[in-house]
Protein backbone atom coordinates (compact mmCIF):
# COMPACT_ATOMS: atom_id res chain seq x y z
CA UNK A 1 0.00 0.00 0.00
CA UNK A 2 0.98 3.60 -0.77
CA UNK A 3 -0.04 6.56 1.26
CA UNK A 4 -0.44 10.40 0.18
CA UNK A 5 -1.40 12.28 3.19
CA UNK A 6 -4.71 11.45 3.27
CA UNK A 7 -5.17 9.05 0.14
CA UNK A 8 -4.47 5.05 -0.12
CA UNK A 9 -3.59 3.86 -3.15
CA UNK A 10 -3.42 0.14 -3.20
CA UNK A 11 -2.42 -2.72 -5.84
CA UNK A 12 -5.14 -5.59 -5.27
CA UNK A 13 -4.50 -9.14 -6.19
CA UNK A 14 -7.65 -10.76 -7.58
CA UNK A 15 -8.25 -13.84 -9.00
CA UNK A 16 -11.76 -14.42 -11.00
CA UNK A 17 -13.92 -17.20 -9.57
CA UNK A 18 -15.11 -19.05 -13.27
CA UNK A 19 -18.55 -19.81 -11.29
CA UNK A 20 -18.70 -16.38 -10.43
CA UNK A 21 -18.23 -15.09 -13.86
CA UNK A 22 -20.52 -17.42 -15.61
CA UNK A 23 -23.47 -16.52 -12.70
CA UNK A 24 -22.73 -12.75 -13.82
CA UNK A 25 -23.52 -13.85 -17.74
CA UNK A 26 -26.73 -15.67 -16.62
CA UNK A 27 -25.37 -19.26 -17.64
CA UNK A 28 -25.69 -22.07 -15.31
CA UNK A 29 -24.38 -25.46 -15.11
CA UNK A 30 -27.41 -27.45 -16.97
CA UNK A 31 -28.13 -24.64 -19.16
CA UNK A 32 -28.09 -25.66 -22.75
CA UNK A 33 -25.85 -23.21 -23.52
CA UNK A 34 -23.23 -24.16 -20.97
CA UNK A 35 -20.45 -26.03 -22.05
CA UNK A 36 -19.76 -23.43 -24.78
CA UNK A 37 -19.56 -20.45 -22.72
CA UNK A 38 -17.39 -22.64 -20.39
CA UNK A 39 -15.13 -23.49 -23.59
CA UNK A 40 -14.83 -20.23 -24.09
CA UNK A 41 -14.09 -18.79 -20.84
CA UNK A 42 -11.41 -21.19 -20.47
CA UNK A 43 -9.57 -19.83 -23.66
CA UNK A 44 -9.84 -16.17 -22.32
CA UNK A 45 -9.01 -16.65 -18.89
CA UNK A 46 -4.80 -16.72 -19.17
CA UNK A 47 -5.20 -13.38 -21.14
CA UNK A 48 -7.69 -11.81 -19.34
CA UNK A 49 -5.87 -12.22 -16.00
CA UNK A 50 -2.73 -11.09 -17.46
CA UNK A 51 -4.43 -8.14 -18.03
CA UNK A 52 -5.85 -7.49 -15.26
CA UNK A 53 -4.37 -4.20 -13.17
CA UNK A 54 -7.07 -3.78 -10.26
CA UNK A 55 -6.61 -0.73 -8.10
CA UNK A 56 -8.21 1.13 -5.49
CA UNK A 57 -8.15 4.68 -4.19
CA UNK A 58 -9.14 5.65 -0.92
CA UNK A 59 -9.57 9.41 0.00
CA UNK A 60 -10.69 10.22 3.92
CA UNK A 61 -11.62 14.07 4.62
CA UNK A 62 -13.55 15.27 7.41
CA UNK A 63 -17.41 14.26 6.78
CA UNK A 64 -16.25 12.13 3.60
CA UNK A 65 -14.53 8.38 2.45
CA UNK A 66 -14.28 8.64 -1.61
CA UNK A 67 -13.38 5.80 -3.39
CA UNK A 68 -12.11 4.56 -7.04
CA UNK A 69 -12.02 1.40 -7.76
CA UNK A 70 -10.77 0.16 -11.63
CA UNK A 71 -9.56 -3.02 -13.07
CA UNK A 72 -7.31 -1.29 -15.24
CA UNK A 73 -7.64 -0.09 -18.78
CA UNK A 74 -5.75 -3.66 -20.17
CA UNK A 75 -8.94 -5.52 -19.47
CA UNK A 76 -11.32 -2.79 -20.60
CA UNK A 77 -9.49 -2.76 -23.88
CA UNK A 78 -9.68 -6.22 -24.39
CA UNK A 79 -13.09 -6.19 -24.30
CA UNK A 80 -13.64 -3.06 -26.44
CA UNK A 81 -11.44 -4.92 -28.99
CA UNK A 82 -13.02 -8.58 -28.92
CA UNK A 83 -16.13 -6.48 -29.46
CA UNK A 84 -14.90 -4.80 -32.59
CA UNK A 85 -14.04 -8.09 -33.72
CA UNK A 86 -17.53 -9.23 -33.67
CA UNK A 87 -16.55 -11.60 -31.13
CA UNK A 88 -19.48 -11.17 -28.87
CA UNK A 89 -19.72 -13.89 -26.60
CA UNK A 90 -15.93 -12.86 -25.81
CA UNK A 91 -16.30 -9.63 -25.14
CA UNK A 92 -19.15 -10.48 -22.77
CA UNK A 93 -17.50 -13.12 -21.08
CA UNK A 94 -13.87 -11.00 -21.09
CA UNK A 95 -16.72 -7.91 -19.31
CA UNK A 96 -17.89 -10.07 -16.85
CA UNK A 97 -14.45 -11.47 -15.70
CA UNK A 98 -13.53 -7.51 -15.10
CA UNK A 99 -17.22 -7.31 -13.60
CA UNK A 100 -16.12 -9.97 -10.70
CA UNK A 101 -13.09 -8.67 -10.23
CA UNK A 102 -14.32 -5.25 -9.11
CA UNK A 103 -17.28 -6.89 -7.13
CA UNK A 104 -14.79 -8.72 -5.02
CA UNK A 105 -12.21 -5.53 -4.98
CA UNK A 106 -15.11 -3.65 -3.60
CA UNK A 107 -15.98 -6.52 -1.06
CA UNK A 108 -12.43 -6.26 0.04
CA UNK A 109 -12.41 -2.66 0.49
CA UNK A 110 -15.17 -2.63 2.63
CA UNK A 111 -13.46 -4.55 5.02
CA UNK A 112 -10.59 -1.88 4.84
CA UNK A 113 -12.73 0.74 5.39
CA UNK A 114 -14.09 -0.84 8.76
CA UNK A 115 -10.69 -0.38 10.13
CA UNK A 116 -10.33 3.23 8.84
CA UNK A 117 -13.70 4.31 10.31
CA UNK A 118 -12.38 2.04 13.50
CA UNK A 119 -9.31 4.10 13.83
CA UNK A 120 -11.61 7.51 13.56
CA UNK A 121 -14.72 6.69 15.30
CA UNK A 122 -17.14 7.28 12.84
CA UNK A 123 -19.09 4.70 10.77
CA UNK A 124 -20.91 5.17 7.70
CA UNK A 125 -24.38 6.64 7.24
CA UNK A 126 -24.67 6.21 3.59
CA UNK A 127 -22.83 5.17 0.41
CA UNK A 128 -24.04 7.56 -2.72
CA UNK A 129 -22.86 6.69 -6.06
CA UNK A 130 -24.08 7.97 -9.67
CA UNK A 131 -26.65 7.73 -11.44
CA UNK A 132 -28.93 6.32 -8.44
CA UNK A 133 -28.04 8.52 -5.24
CA UNK A 134 -25.69 10.98 -6.79
CA UNK A 135 -25.94 13.28 -9.81
CA UNK A 136 -23.66 11.94 -12.53
CA UNK A 137 -21.43 15.45 -12.37
CA UNK A 138 -20.20 14.37 -8.83
CA UNK A 139 -17.78 11.54 -10.34
CA UNK A 140 -15.96 14.41 -10.85
CA UNK A 141 -15.21 15.48 -7.50
CA UNK A 142 -14.55 11.78 -6.20
CA UNK A 143 -11.92 11.72 -9.00
CA UNK A 144 -10.45 15.03 -7.98
CA UNK A 145 -10.39 13.80 -4.03
CA UNK A 146 -8.99 10.44 -4.62
CA UNK A 147 -6.45 11.93 -7.17
CA UNK A 148 -6.48 8.61 -9.50
CA UNK A 149 -4.14 9.82 -11.97
CA UNK A 150 -4.45 6.75 -14.01
CA UNK A 151 -8.73 7.68 -14.07
CA UNK A 152 -10.47 10.22 -16.64
CA UNK A 153 -14.05 11.19 -17.07
CA UNK A 154 -15.63 11.34 -20.76
CA UNK A 155 -17.54 14.13 -21.80
CA UNK A 156 -20.68 12.57 -20.62
CA UNK A 157 -18.98 12.10 -16.67
CA UNK A 158 -18.44 8.49 -17.22
CA UNK A 159 -14.92 6.71 -15.24
CA UNK A 160 -12.49 5.71 -18.54
CA UNK A 161 -11.46 2.67 -18.53
CA UNK A 162 -15.17 1.44 -18.44
CA UNK A 163 -14.08 -1.21 -16.07
CA UNK A 164 -13.86 1.71 -13.22
CA UNK A 165 -16.61 2.31 -10.00
CA UNK A 166 -16.65 5.07 -7.83
CA UNK A 167 -18.38 6.19 -4.52
CA UNK A 168 -18.60 8.68 -1.60
CA UNK A 169 -19.41 7.05 1.87
CA UNK A 170 -21.07 9.61 3.92
CA UNK A 171 -19.12 9.81 7.53
CA UNK A 172 -21.39 9.66 10.61
CA UNK A 173 -20.43 10.05 14.75
CA UNK A 174 -22.52 7.44 15.17
CA UNK A 175 -20.07 4.00 15.07
CA UNK A 176 -22.51 1.25 15.37
CA UNK A 177 -23.99 1.91 11.88
CA UNK A 178 -21.62 0.72 8.81
CA UNK A 179 -23.59 1.25 5.37
CA UNK A 180 -20.81 0.84 2.92
CA UNK A 181 -22.27 -1.40 0.74
CA UNK A 182 -24.25 -0.97 -2.75
CA UNK A 183 -27.84 -0.46 -2.12
CA UNK A 184 -29.45 -2.67 -4.25
CA UNK A 185 -33.06 -1.09 -3.63
CA UNK A 186 -32.11 1.89 -5.37
CA UNK A 187 -30.40 0.43 -8.30
CA UNK A 188 -31.85 0.27 -12.17
CA UNK A 189 -30.14 -3.06 -12.50
CA UNK A 190 -33.25 -5.26 -11.73
CA UNK A 191 -31.80 -8.27 -13.34
CA UNK A 192 -28.08 -8.33 -11.88
CA UNK A 193 -27.57 -11.80 -10.94
CA UNK A 194 -25.59 -10.09 -7.78
CA UNK A 195 -28.64 -8.30 -6.54
CA UNK A 196 -29.63 -8.39 -2.63
CA UNK A 197 -32.69 -9.02 -1.40
CA UNK A 198 -34.08 -9.91 -4.69
CA UNK A 199 -37.79 -10.50 -4.30
CA UNK A 200 -37.92 -13.20 -6.85
CA UNK A 201 -41.27 -12.07 -7.72
CA UNK A 202 -42.44 -13.54 -10.70
CA UNK A 203 -42.33 -10.72 -13.66
CA UNK A 204 -46.01 -11.14 -15.77
CA UNK A 205 -44.93 -11.32 -19.56
CA UNK A 206 -48.12 -11.44 -21.67
CA UNK A 207 -46.99 -13.66 -24.68
CA UNK A 208 -50.98 -14.35 -25.60
CA UNK A 209 -52.41 -12.81 -28.49
CA UNK A 210 -55.50 -12.40 -30.76
CA UNK A 211 -53.99 -14.76 -34.05
CA UNK A 212 -54.56 -19.04 -34.27
CA UNK A 213 -52.19 -20.10 -36.88
CA UNK A 214 -53.12 -23.76 -38.71
CA UNK A 215 -49.58 -24.13 -40.49
CA UNK A 216 -46.90 -22.00 -39.16
CA UNK A 217 -43.43 -23.58 -38.73
CA UNK A 218 -40.22 -21.85 -36.98
CA UNK A 219 -39.26 -19.48 -33.97
CA UNK A 220 -41.02 -15.84 -33.60
CA UNK A 221 -39.38 -12.92 -30.78
CA UNK A 222 -40.37 -10.53 -29.59
CA UNK A 223 -37.72 -8.06 -28.34
CA UNK A 224 -39.49 -5.48 -25.94
CA UNK A 225 -37.28 -2.79 -24.07
CA UNK A 226 -38.28 -4.45 -20.89
CA UNK A 227 -38.49 -8.00 -21.86
CA UNK A 228 -38.28 -10.93 -24.55
CA UNK A 229 -40.77 -13.48 -25.34
CA UNK A 230 -40.30 -16.61 -28.21
CA UNK A 231 -42.63 -19.36 -29.02
CA UNK A 232 -41.43 -22.21 -31.28
CA UNK A 233 -44.20 -23.47 -33.55
CA UNK A 234 -44.39 -26.67 -35.60
CA UNK A 235 -47.17 -27.07 -38.02
CA UNK A 236 -49.31 -24.66 -36.26
CA UNK A 237 -49.10 -26.03 -32.50
CA UNK A 238 -46.81 -24.43 -30.26
CA UNK A 239 -44.28 -26.71 -29.01
CA UNK A 240 -42.11 -24.42 -26.87
CA UNK A 241 -42.09 -20.89 -25.26
CA UNK A 242 -39.95 -18.69 -23.14
CA UNK A 243 -40.02 -15.33 -21.67
CA UNK A 244 -37.32 -13.59 -19.50
CA UNK A 245 -36.23 -9.86 -18.88
CA UNK A 246 -34.34 -7.99 -21.31
CA UNK A 247 -30.63 -8.20 -20.29
CA UNK A 248 -29.62 -5.11 -21.77
CA UNK A 249 -31.42 -3.56 -19.13
CA UNK A 250 -28.70 -3.05 -16.73
CA UNK A 251 -27.62 0.08 -19.12
CA UNK A 252 -30.95 1.51 -18.28
CA UNK A 253 -34.52 0.89 -18.13
CA UNK A 254 -35.66 2.96 -21.08
CA UNK A 255 -34.83 3.36 -24.63
CA UNK A 256 -33.45 7.40 -24.49
CA UNK A 257 -30.47 5.86 -21.48
CA UNK A 258 -29.34 2.61 -24.03
CA UNK A 259 -28.95 5.12 -27.37
CA UNK A 260 -26.79 7.28 -24.69
CA UNK A 261 -24.81 4.20 -23.89
CA UNK A 262 -24.50 3.20 -27.66
CA UNK A 263 -23.39 7.01 -28.60
CA UNK A 264 -20.65 6.71 -25.75
CA UNK A 265 -18.94 3.65 -27.10
CA UNK A 266 -20.95 0.55 -25.43
CA UNK A 267 -23.04 -0.31 -29.04
CA UNK A 268 -20.83 -3.59 -29.67
CA UNK A 269 -21.73 -4.06 -26.04
CA UNK A 270 -25.04 -3.67 -26.03
CA UNK A 271 -25.17 -5.78 -29.71
CA UNK A 272 -23.68 -8.59 -27.73
CA UNK A 273 -25.44 -9.08 -24.82
CA UNK A 274 -29.22 -9.06 -26.69
CA UNK A 275 -27.05 -11.49 -29.55
CA UNK A 276 -25.82 -13.73 -26.31
CA UNK A 277 -29.74 -13.59 -24.46
CA UNK A 278 -31.11 -14.37 -28.36
CA UNK A 279 -28.77 -17.50 -28.73
CA UNK A 280 -29.57 -18.87 -25.58
CA UNK A 281 -33.27 -18.41 -25.87
CA UNK A 282 -33.18 -20.55 -29.34
CA UNK A 283 -31.05 -23.26 -27.79
CA UNK A 284 -33.97 -23.01 -24.62
CA UNK A 285 -36.62 -23.54 -27.23
CA UNK A 286 -34.53 -26.75 -28.62
CA UNK A 287 -32.74 -24.91 -31.61
CA UNK A 288 -34.22 -23.76 -34.94
CA UNK A 289 -35.36 -26.05 -37.57
CA UNK A 290 -36.59 -23.36 -39.83
CA UNK A 291 -37.43 -19.59 -39.92
CA UNK A 292 -36.74 -17.40 -37.21
CA UNK A 293 -38.73 -13.94 -37.52
CA UNK A 294 -37.91 -10.83 -34.94
CA UNK A 295 -39.73 -7.98 -34.19
CA UNK A 296 -39.03 -5.33 -31.99
CA UNK A 297 -39.24 -1.48 -31.44
CA UNK A 298 -36.95 0.85 -33.97
CA UNK A 299 -34.23 1.12 -30.86
CA UNK A 300 -34.08 -2.32 -29.77
CA UNK A 301 -33.42 -3.37 -33.49
CA UNK A 302 -30.77 -0.68 -33.90
CA UNK A 303 -29.10 -2.12 -31.28
CA UNK A 304 -29.58 -6.03 -32.65
CA UNK A 305 -27.84 -5.13 -35.72
CA UNK A 306 -25.22 -2.74 -34.98
CA UNK A 307 -26.41 0.42 -36.01
CA UNK A 308 -25.17 3.80 -35.37
CA UNK A 309 -27.53 5.11 -33.27
CA UNK A 310 -26.49 8.95 -33.07
CA UNK A 311 -29.50 10.43 -35.16
CA UNK A 312 -31.62 7.83 -32.52
CA UNK A 313 -31.11 10.43 -30.35
CA UNK A 314 -31.21 13.57 -31.39
CA UNK A 315 -33.91 15.61 -33.51
CA UNK A 316 -35.83 14.44 -35.74
CA UNK A 317 -35.17 11.24 -34.70
CA UNK A 318 -33.89 9.36 -37.68
CA UNK A 319 -32.64 5.62 -37.98
CA UNK A 320 -30.13 4.23 -39.89
CA UNK A 321 -31.20 2.10 -42.53
CA UNK A 322 -29.19 -0.72 -44.53
CA UNK A 323 -30.04 -2.31 -47.68
CA UNK A 324 -30.39 -6.20 -47.44
CA UNK A 325 -29.98 -6.41 -43.74
CA UNK A 326 -29.34 -9.92 -42.35
CA UNK A 327 -28.93 -11.18 -38.93
CA UNK A 328 -25.49 -12.76 -39.07
CA UNK A 329 -26.09 -14.23 -35.56
CA UNK A 330 -28.91 -16.37 -36.50
CA UNK A 331 -29.62 -18.23 -39.37
CA UNK A 332 -32.89 -17.90 -41.26
CA UNK A 333 -33.14 -15.13 -39.30
CA UNK A 334 -35.17 -12.19 -40.19
CA UNK A 335 -36.37 -8.76 -38.16
CA UNK A 336 -39.55 -6.91 -38.91
CA UNK A 337 -38.42 -3.09 -40.55
CA UNK A 338 -40.03 -0.42 -38.56
CA UNK A 339 -41.68 3.06 -39.46
CA UNK A 340 -40.30 5.44 -38.28
CA UNK A 341 -37.78 6.14 -35.18
CA UNK A 342 -40.45 5.35 -32.88
CA UNK A 343 -43.22 3.69 -34.47
CA UNK A 344 -40.97 0.54 -34.86
CA UNK A 345 -40.72 -3.03 -36.39
CA UNK A 346 -42.95 -4.30 -32.92
CA UNK A 347 -46.07 -1.56 -34.09
CA UNK A 348 -45.55 -2.85 -37.83
CA UNK A 349 -45.94 -6.27 -36.60
CA UNK A 350 -48.90 -5.51 -34.52
CA UNK A 351 -50.58 -3.89 -37.33
CA UNK A 352 -49.89 -7.00 -39.85
CA UNK A 353 -51.48 -9.14 -37.03
CA UNK A 354 -54.32 -7.04 -37.23
CA UNK A 355 -55.39 -6.92 -40.82
CA UNK A 356 -54.62 -3.56 -41.54
CA UNK A 357 -52.93 -4.84 -45.03
CA UNK A 358 -56.41 -6.01 -46.05
CA UNK A 359 -58.90 -3.65 -43.95
CA UNK A 360 -61.66 -1.71 -46.23
CA UNK A 361 -62.75 -0.28 -42.35
CA UNK A 362 -61.10 2.45 -40.28
CA UNK A 363 -59.41 0.89 -37.26
CA UNK A 364 -57.52 2.72 -34.30
CA UNK A 365 -53.97 0.26 -32.58
CA UNK A 366 -52.92 2.04 -29.96
CA UNK A 367 -50.06 0.14 -27.86
CA UNK A 368 -49.81 1.72 -24.58
CA UNK A 369 -45.99 1.91 -22.48
CA UNK A 370 -43.29 4.37 -22.11
CA UNK A 371 -44.20 5.44 -25.74
CA UNK A 372 -47.98 5.40 -26.60
CA UNK A 373 -47.45 4.49 -30.10
CA UNK A 374 -50.21 4.69 -32.59
CA UNK A 375 -52.09 4.43 -35.82
CA UNK A 376 -54.96 4.74 -37.96
CA UNK A 377 -56.36 4.15 -41.27
CA UNK A 378 -57.26 1.25 -43.34
CA UNK A 379 -55.44 -0.79 -46.50
CA UNK A 380 -55.27 2.66 -48.76
CA UNK A 381 -53.46 4.69 -46.21
CA UNK A 382 -52.45 5.03 -42.53
CA UNK A 383 -51.71 7.50 -40.17
CA UNK A 384 -49.18 6.63 -37.46
CA UNK A 385 -47.15 8.55 -34.26
CA UNK A 386 -45.64 8.19 -31.10
CA UNK A 387 -46.12 10.35 -27.75
CA UNK A 388 -44.12 10.17 -24.68
CA UNK A 389 -46.11 8.93 -22.20
CA UNK A 390 -43.53 8.75 -19.65
CA UNK A 391 -43.21 5.32 -17.52
CA UNK A 392 -46.67 5.84 -15.33
CA UNK A 393 -48.04 3.21 -16.66
CA UNK A 394 -45.82 0.43 -16.44
CA UNK A 395 -45.23 1.88 -12.20
CA UNK A 396 -42.09 3.97 -13.10
CA UNK A 397 -42.20 7.60 -10.86
CA UNK A 398 -45.23 6.34 -8.81
CA UNK A 399 -44.10 6.32 -5.29
CA UNK A 400 -45.70 3.08 -4.40
CA UNK A 401 -45.48 1.87 -8.13
CA UNK A 402 -44.06 -1.62 -9.14
CA UNK A 403 -43.96 -3.25 -13.10
CA UNK A 404 -45.89 -5.96 -13.52
CA UNK A 405 -45.21 -8.52 -10.49
CA UNK A 406 -46.40 -10.56 -8.12
CA UNK A 407 -48.21 -8.81 -6.09
CA UNK A 408 -48.91 -5.64 -7.58
CA UNK A 409 -52.13 -4.30 -7.02
CA UNK A 410 -54.01 -4.28 -10.59
CA UNK A 411 -57.65 -3.70 -9.57
CA UNK A 412 -59.52 -1.50 -7.10
CA UNK A 413 -62.74 -1.20 -6.07
CA UNK A 414 -63.09 1.43 -3.05
CA UNK A 415 -67.73 0.70 -3.06
CA UNK A 416 -66.34 -3.10 -1.88
CA UNK A 417 -63.27 -2.27 -0.05
CA UNK A 418 -61.42 -4.40 -2.56
CA UNK A 419 -58.31 -4.80 -4.10
CA UNK A 420 -56.80 -7.71 -7.07
CA UNK A 421 -53.28 -8.04 -6.84
CA UNK A 422 -51.69 -10.37 -9.79
CA UNK A 423 -50.83 -13.85 -8.31
CA UNK A 424 -53.24 -13.10 -5.96
CA UNK A 425 -50.09 -12.20 -3.57
CA UNK A 426 -49.72 -9.69 -0.16
CA UNK A 427 -49.88 -5.93 -2.28
CA UNK A 428 -46.23 -5.57 -2.70
CA UNK A 429 -47.04 -1.83 -5.05
CA UNK A 430 -49.01 -0.85 -7.72
CA UNK A 431 -48.96 -1.33 -11.38
CA UNK A 432 -50.23 0.34 -14.68
CA UNK A 433 -53.92 -1.15 -14.60
CA UNK A 434 -53.95 -0.46 -10.86
CA UNK A 435 -53.21 2.97 -10.77
CA UNK A 436 -55.65 3.62 -13.82
CA UNK A 437 -58.64 1.67 -11.68
CA UNK A 438 -57.60 3.55 -7.95
CA UNK A 439 -57.72 7.14 -9.69
CA UNK A 440 -61.20 6.67 -11.33
CA UNK A 441 -62.56 5.21 -7.83
CA UNK A 442 -60.88 8.15 -5.83
CA UNK A 443 -62.97 10.68 -8.95
CA UNK A 444 -66.10 8.35 -8.40
CA UNK A 445 -65.96 8.54 -4.83
CA UNK A 446 -64.94 12.54 -4.62
CA UNK A 447 -61.75 11.92 -3.16
CA UNK A 448 -60.27 13.58 -6.26
CA UNK A 449 -61.71 16.23 -7.95
CA UNK A 450 -61.47 17.01 -11.83
CA UNK A 451 -57.92 18.49 -11.32
CA UNK A 452 -56.19 16.09 -9.77
CA UNK A 453 -56.54 17.80 -5.85
CA UNK A 454 -56.61 14.98 -3.46
CA UNK A 455 -58.69 15.58 -0.37
CA UNK A 456 -59.43 13.87 2.80
CA UNK A 457 -56.28 12.09 2.68
CA UNK A 458 -53.62 11.46 5.12
CA UNK A 459 -50.04 13.32 4.87
CA UNK A 460 -48.47 10.43 2.31
CA UNK A 461 -51.86 10.74 0.39
CA UNK A 462 -54.27 8.03 -0.07
CA UNK A 463 -53.98 4.16 1.53
CA UNK A 464 -54.08 1.97 -0.67
CA UNK A 465 -53.20 -1.14 1.67
CA UNK A 466 -50.16 -1.71 4.13
CA UNK A 467 -47.81 1.08 3.45
CA UNK A 468 -48.72 1.38 -0.06
CA UNK A 469 -49.83 5.04 -0.54
CA UNK A 470 -51.16 6.76 -3.55
CA UNK A 471 -49.79 10.35 -3.47
CA UNK A 472 -50.74 13.93 -4.68
CA UNK A 473 -47.50 13.87 -7.01
CA UNK A 474 -48.32 10.34 -8.25
CA UNK A 475 -51.64 11.75 -9.33
CA UNK A 476 -49.76 14.41 -11.16
CA UNK A 477 -47.45 11.81 -12.72
CA UNK A 478 -50.33 10.09 -14.03
CA UNK A 479 -51.94 12.76 -15.49
CA UNK A 480 -49.49 13.89 -17.57
CA UNK A 481 -49.18 10.53 -19.12
CA UNK A 482 -52.48 10.18 -19.74
CA UNK A 483 -53.18 13.50 -21.42
CA UNK A 484 -50.14 13.18 -23.43
CA UNK A 485 -51.75 9.57 -25.02
CA UNK A 486 -55.51 11.26 -25.25
CA UNK A 487 -53.83 14.27 -26.73
CA UNK A 488 -52.23 11.74 -29.16
CA UNK A 489 -55.15 9.75 -30.14
CA UNK A 490 -57.43 12.97 -30.49
CA UNK A 491 -54.89 14.60 -32.86
CA UNK A 492 -53.85 11.64 -34.78
CA UNK A 493 -58.35 11.11 -35.92
CA UNK A 494 -58.09 15.23 -36.56
CA UNK A 495 -55.00 14.86 -38.50
CA UNK A 496 -56.32 11.80 -40.60
CA UNK A 497 -59.51 13.78 -41.40
CA UNK A 498 -61.87 11.14 -40.05
CA UNK A 499 -64.63 11.16 -37.11
CA UNK A 500 -64.59 9.05 -34.36
CA UNK A 501 -67.77 7.50 -35.72
CA UNK A 502 -66.30 5.95 -38.75
CA UNK A 503 -63.85 3.55 -36.81
CA UNK A 504 -65.08 0.22 -36.25
CA UNK A 505 -61.88 -1.15 -33.82
CA UNK A 506 -60.06 -0.18 -31.62
CA UNK A 507 -57.11 -2.30 -30.80
CA UNK A 508 -55.71 -1.97 -27.25
CA UNK A 509 -51.97 -3.87 -27.83
CA UNK A 510 -49.18 -5.04 -25.27
CA UNK A 511 -49.76 -6.22 -21.72
CA UNK A 512 -50.87 -3.18 -20.34
CA UNK A 513 -53.91 -3.02 -22.81
CA UNK A 514 -54.73 -6.68 -21.82
CA UNK A 515 -55.27 -6.29 -18.42
CA UNK A 516 -57.02 -2.07 -18.87
CA UNK A 517 -60.79 -1.56 -17.55
CA UNK A 518 -61.65 0.25 -20.33
CA UNK A 519 -64.66 1.63 -18.48
CA UNK A 520 -62.47 3.32 -16.24
CA UNK A 521 -59.77 4.51 -18.52
CA UNK A 522 -62.37 6.44 -20.22
CA UNK A 523 -63.49 7.67 -16.56
CA UNK A 524 -60.10 8.89 -16.16
CA UNK A 525 -59.97 10.28 -19.89
CA UNK A 526 -57.25 8.10 -21.26
CA UNK A 527 -59.76 7.14 -24.15
CA UNK A 528 -62.30 8.68 -25.87
CA UNK A 529 -65.50 7.80 -24.18
CA UNK A 530 -67.23 6.99 -27.05
CA UNK A 531 -64.62 5.00 -28.67
CA UNK A 532 -65.33 2.66 -25.32
CA UNK A 533 -67.69 -0.52 -26.89
CA UNK A 534 -65.09 -0.71 -30.08
CA UNK A 535 -62.22 -1.53 -27.69
CA UNK A 536 -60.47 -4.98 -28.29
CA UNK A 537 -57.41 -6.24 -26.34
CA UNK A 538 -55.32 -8.10 -28.90
CA UNK A 539 -52.42 -9.03 -26.80
CA UNK A 540 -49.06 -9.01 -27.60
CA UNK A 541 -49.60 -8.17 -31.03
CA UNK A 542 -45.91 -7.79 -31.57
CA UNK A 543 -45.69 -11.35 -31.21
CA UNK A 544 -48.65 -11.97 -32.90
CA UNK A 545 -47.74 -10.64 -36.07
CA UNK A 546 -44.16 -12.44 -36.20
CA UNK A 547 -46.08 -16.41 -35.60
CA UNK A 548 -48.60 -14.50 -38.87
CA UNK A 549 -45.36 -13.92 -40.71
CA UNK A 550 -44.37 -17.66 -40.37
CA UNK A 551 -47.64 -19.12 -41.37
CA UNK A 552 -47.60 -16.86 -44.26
CA UNK A 553 -44.63 -17.20 -46.63
CA UNK A 554 -45.88 -13.83 -48.37
CA UNK A 555 -46.28 -11.99 -45.13
CA UNK A 556 -43.39 -10.26 -45.65
CA UNK A 557 -44.83 -8.74 -48.41
CA UNK A 558 -48.26 -7.92 -47.01
CA UNK A 559 -45.93 -5.85 -44.06
CA UNK A 560 -43.74 -3.49 -47.28
CA UNK A 561 -47.69 -2.50 -48.46
CA UNK A 562 -48.29 -1.28 -44.61
CA UNK A 563 -44.86 0.63 -44.66
CA UNK A 564 -46.03 2.17 -48.38
CA UNK A 565 -49.25 3.24 -47.48
CA UNK A 566 -48.17 4.50 -43.35
CA UNK A 567 -46.96 8.42 -42.29
CA UNK A 568 -45.22 9.07 -39.62
CA UNK A 569 -46.91 12.30 -37.70
CA UNK A 570 -44.30 13.83 -35.45
CA UNK A 571 -46.11 15.24 -32.41
CA UNK A 572 -43.28 17.92 -31.90
CA UNK A 573 -44.06 19.94 -34.98
CA UNK A 574 -47.81 20.09 -34.75
CA UNK A 575 -48.78 22.93 -32.52
CA UNK A 576 -52.02 22.45 -31.72
CA UNK A 577 -50.67 18.95 -29.65
CA UNK A 578 -49.55 21.34 -27.08
CA UNK A 579 -52.74 23.12 -26.40
CA UNK A 580 -54.30 19.77 -26.45
CA UNK A 581 -52.16 18.03 -24.09
CA UNK A 582 -53.08 21.38 -21.42
CA UNK A 583 -57.16 20.20 -22.65
CA UNK A 584 -56.80 16.91 -21.79
CA UNK A 585 -54.90 17.19 -18.32
CA UNK A 586 -58.38 17.36 -15.96
CA UNK A 587 -60.17 14.13 -15.17
CA UNK A 588 -63.12 14.96 -17.30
Amino acid sequence: MQTVNNKDIKIMDIIPDKNEVLKLLGCREGDMIYESVSSEYDALFRRAQELLEVRRYICADEGHIYVIITAGAGISGYSEELFKKGEGLAGLIVNAIADSVLFEADTETAEEIKYLCARMGKGIRERREAPETMPISEQRVILEKTGAADISLTDGMMFSPVKTMGYELTLTDDEGVFRSQHDCSVCAARDCPRRVKNSGKRFEIVTAFDYRPSTASGICIDIGTTTIAAMKFRDGKMIGSNSELNAQRRFGADVLSRIEAANHGRGAELRAIIEYQLRDCVKKLGGSDGRIIIAANTVMKSLLMGHDCTSLGVYPFRAQTLENERLGMLDDAEAIGGISAFVGGDILSGLYMCGFDEAEEINLFIDLGTNGEMAVGNRERILCTSTAAGPAFEGGRISCGTGSVEGAISSVSLKTGTVKTIGDKPPCGICGSGIIELMAELLDVCIADDTGLLTGCTERGYKAAEDIYFTQRDVRELQTAKSAVRAGIELLIKRSGIEKRDIKNVFLAGGFGKRLNIEKACRIGLLPPELSQRCIAVGNSSLGGAVKLLEHRRGMGAIDRIKAVSEDLALADAPEFADMFMRYMDFR
